[in-house]
């Protein structure tokens, strides 16, 4: 379908075949303003023909991809201009895009990608890294990195491809939403249905091109539909929230004032903190802001009544309403100036939509009566995918008032009002909004359930100072069941908001007559256990004890100790601006939103804010003070030499100083220049571990750091021997036979060729698998790391053969080149950061592998700018300990 060029004639709203499909609205767009600004990332920004020209370039590695009419294309990207034309580029060939939220559970997105027969995931290269071939299977061929397609664009640029014929009966995308039954369902949206709505966004929140609308919301969330596609079919600009955090203290009004935007849509919850942060700190409205959307949940009016103390200039302020089964939004409230009601109604009907509050019979209920909010017009799903059964549950064809129409049952209560405004009345379900989410509490009593020993489980919500937390009730029976151990296995089930707060547990749940669990004698939801860190510090000073009595109000928790993580404790974006928001207001502290990133828990948090309010060294005996408890805390480390065939090997024995559980866990280094960005990653590690109670031994190779023995003489056979004669050598200054092994990148290939019976276990992080390939990464590390240098023009031979720090010999490179994993290691476990690309050797063992556990921390092994590095590894240490401390079979790894 060619570009018609009597689009140019038509009006700026949507009309005629723009109510079809979108792309009308966008080829129409695009031949009226070429040269205007679409899109705007940090430091960059797109025209309208620079977008189309990456459209093009997408769409034809689709179709190279075999990617035809109504296929499936998985999308797993950040917000970002590649992530806006990769879903034009679908709807350019006719197909489905299927978003796959990155944080989700790699088993969770792999259901998605089965689910909704994806056939190819056009992904950032991280993610591709992080998931590996996890995805790949019968349905989904490959993943095409858009960091490589990009740079293909940037170098080449693309042929002009016509656009398909579209129907707008035809699938635009699939939108998975959390499910009753323990699985997450997709709702299916046509492009009539997004044509439809951008329509009625268009005309309600009067859009013109000179908007500049925020790219706020994850690509998952529906929000993300109304942030993209109505601004673009109006001429104007989609400015992409920056992917880092802002040393700002309010981030988002520093986003707001540095781009210029004019339109905001926020979830409610977020859209409350915000208000909250600019009170506290005398902080108006940005100027530039004309529209403030609000979606998602109920919305304070006391909130509402904040927002317009600190505005000063006119803005069309709106609450919203909507499921995605109705396509993003249903119906609009627009408070005028005469607004004076206790609660915030949802509104009326957006622009082709309609409405019904009805009773059990499907008959209309007069003003001022409670019933079943339903919605029907043109913008309704076609239906759940692969589930006919939920699809003809919520998807009626009934009379209402004699009319036969296709309404969809909310699940909301609702009431109409005189003014013909809906005031929304809760749930008729057990269906729980959470922020932005909306939850099923079926799909995570369906996790909880699964979890050994659960009898039954009961997942609810409380709700204290307008904040909800979920609380689950377990039933155990007379056996005790480890939260922590439930947490950490819901963890790898759902996603983060998905997880109960609180577990209050039972021996078994108290019923009704009829043999239902009867909620009104559930104990209290106080009364719950909070999941939470073995090792408990309490709060020192007064700085800290101010800060752990907002973190548990903030995460509603009854107890945190100084070097407990924010994050891991529940914490997210929207409590940070909360936090950040209190020090303001109650200890008139400013800290920027990075700085509490880099500082996530009290003990860090305090000594930074004292280092900014005491610059000068004022606190010098409360920082001593503190040091010494840090060091009291470390393990007793024991340097030593022992011998090992020929040489002497250098090696530190760390030891518990309380719980030890009389086991023992060796480590195994890499080599050459991975040996120094490695060092501070194994170190750490070794007191992590230490402080679970493990010895742990960390010790060099013959021939390497502080051990003897020449460099170039360093085989793969020696650094077996040496391995083997560390791990005997632990055992006999430890007499603990209870030994595991952790091997890093050719520590790990080394660390799998240890005969079975030797140890317990063996966990491979980032493991080489083929000794060639490794050979070959280091020798373009070393060529990069050599042309850098500014006194090299070109890379000088030398009669020396060395790579990245370690001499070769001919006996040492073909002894690296020639190791492999070892087979026979099948069930060992592996533990995958987000590393460099992976080779087809890589993806090709992984695929064997039945316990590969990736993580989100970045080590990138070929990046020459890192060569000393010490990298963040927080996410892989705790995977290896909790690996750790599964139950084994000794000698059987």
């Amino acid at each position: 379908m060619s570009l018609d060029t009597s689009l140019l004639d038509q009006p700026t709203t949507l009309s005629g075949n723009d109510l079809e499909s979108i792309v009308f609205g966008w080829q129409r767009q695009l031949a009226c303003t070429p040269d205007a600004i679409a899109i705007v990332s940090e430091g960059d920004q797109w025209m309208y023909d620079e977008v189309e020209s990456l459209v093009d370039t997408i769409a034809h590695r689709l179709i190279e991809a075999g990617i035809g009419p109504q296929d499936r294309v998985g999308l797993c990207v950040d917000r970002s201009v590649e992530a806006i034309a990769s879903m034009l580029a679908v709807f350019k060939i006719k197909a489905v895009f299927v978003p796959l939220d990155p944080e989700y559970p790699v088993d969770r997105i792999a259901y998605m990608v089965e689910d909704a027969q994806v056939q190819v995931i056009f992904g950032h290269q991280r993610y591709r890294t992080l998931m590996g071939d996890t995805l790949i299977g019968d349905t989904c061929r490959q993943w095409i990195v858009c960091e490589e397609l990009m740079e293909s664009h940037r170098l080449e640029g693309a042929s002009t491809l016509e656009w398909a014929d579209c129907s707008g009966s035809d699938l635009a995308y699939i939108m998975y939403t959390s499910g009753s039954t323990g699985k997450p369902k997709g709702v299916q949206i046509n492009h009539h249905a997004l044509a439809i709505y951008c329509d009625a966004d268009i005309d309600v929140y009067k859009l013109t091109a000179e908007d500049r609308t925020l790219q706020f919301s994850t690509l998952c969330f529906d929000i993300a539909i109304e942030e993209i596609f109505p601004p673009l079919l109006t001429g104007g600009s989609v400015v992409i929230r920056p992917r880092d955090r802002a040393q700002d203290r309010n981030e988002l009004s520093a986003i707001v004032d540095r781009f210029g935007v004019t339109a905001i849509h926020l979830a409610t919850a977020y859209w409350h903190q915000w208000v909250d942060l600019m009170v506290a700190t005398n902080a108006k409205v940005p100027k530039s802001i004309r529209l403030m959307i609000v979606t998602g949940e109920k919305v304070s009016v006391e909130h509402y009544r904040r927002w317009q103390s600190i505005c000063e200039q006119e803005v069309l302020w709106c609450n919203a309403y909507g499921p995605t089964e109705a396509t993003v939004s249903a119906t609009v409230f627009i408070p005028d100036d005469s607004f004076d009601a206790p609660n915030m109604p949802i509104g009326k009907p957006l622009k082709h939509y309609e409405t019904y509050v009805l009773d059990p019979d499907f008959n209309s209920l007069p003003p001022g009566e409670t019933g079943a909010l339903f919605l029907g017009g043109p913008a309704l799903a076609v239906g759940y995918l692969n589930r006919p059964e939920l699809t003809d549950a919520a998807f009626l064809t009934v009379k209402v008032d004699g009319i036969e129409r296709r309404i969809y049952r909310t699940g909301d209560l609702a009431r109409w009002m005189p003014d013909g405004n809906i005031d929304f009345a809760g749930r008729v379900d057990h269906q729980i909004k959470l922020g932005s989410y909306r939850i099923e509490p079926g799909e995570i009593e369906a996790a909880i359930d699964g979890v050994p020993g659960v009898q039954g489980s009961l997942v609810s919500y409380d709700e204290i100072d307008g904040k909800k937390y979920l609380i689950a009730y377990v039933a155990q029976g007379s056996r005790r069941i480890d939260i922590d151990d439930l947490v950490r296995r819901l963890r790898l089930a759902l996603p983060v908001y998905m997880i109960p707060t609180r577990y209050v547990m039972l021996e078994s749940f108290p019923k009704t007559i009829n043999g239902k669990i009867d909620r009104r004698a559930l104990p209290a939801a106080s009364t719950g256990i909070v999941p939470g860190s073995d090792d408990y510090v309490a709060p020192r000073t007064d700085l800290e004890r101010k800060l752990a009595e907002i973190w548990q109000e903030v995460l509603n928790l009854p107890q945190i100790g100084i070097h407990d993580d924010f994050f891991a404790f529940g914490g997210s974006s929207l409590l940070v601006v909360q936090v950040i928001s209190r020090l303001t207001t109650d200890l008139q502290l400013e800290l920027p939103v990075r700085d509490f990133f880099a500082n996530p828990t009290i003990a860090a948090s305090a000594a930074h804010l004292q280092r900014l309010l005491s610059p000068t060294g004022d606190s010098q005996d409360e920082s001593n003070e503190s040091a010494q408890e840090a060091r009291n805390r470390l393990p007793l480390a024991t340097p030593m030499f022992y011998p090992s065939g020929q040489e002497t090997l250098f090696g530190v024995h760390y030891r518990p100083r309380s719980n030890s559980l009389g086991r023992s866990v060796v480590l195994a280094h890499s080599i050459s220049h991975e040996y120094t960005r490695g060092y501070a990653n194994m170190q750490k590690l070794a007191v992590q571990l230490c402080s679970h109670g493990f010895d742990v031994f960390r010790f060099d190779y013959a021939s390497t750091g502080n051990s003897s023995g020449e460099c170039s003489d360093l085989t793969v056979d020696t650094m077996i021997q040496n391995l083997v004669d560390s791990i005997e050598h632990l055992r006999s200054i430890t007499n603990h036979f209870s030994t595991s092994v952790v091997g890093l990148r050719l520590g790990a290939t080394v660390a799998s060729q240890l005969p079975t019976e030797l140890v317990d276990q063996v966990i491979l992080w980032d493991p080489v698998v083929s000794g060639t390939e490794f050979i070959q990464l280091l020798e373009r590390f070393h060529t990069q790391e050599l042309t850098s240098l500014f006194r090299f023009n070109s890379i000088r031979t030398s009669k020396i053969d060395q790579l990245g720090g370690h001499r070769m010999s001919p006996q040492k490179r073909s002894s690296i080149e020639a190791i492999q994993l070892n087979p026979a290691c099948s069930s060992a476990k592996v533990v995958l950061t987000q590393s460099s690309e992976q080779t087809p050797t890589e993806r090709s063992w992984l695929a064997t592998q039945t316990q590969v556990h990736h993580v989100d921390d970045s080590i990138l092994w070929n990046d020459s700018r890192f060569a000393t590095s010490a990298f963040s590894s927080r996410n892989s240490i705790q995977a290896i300990i909790s690996l750790l401390n599964q139950p084994t079979n000794q000698g059987e790894f």
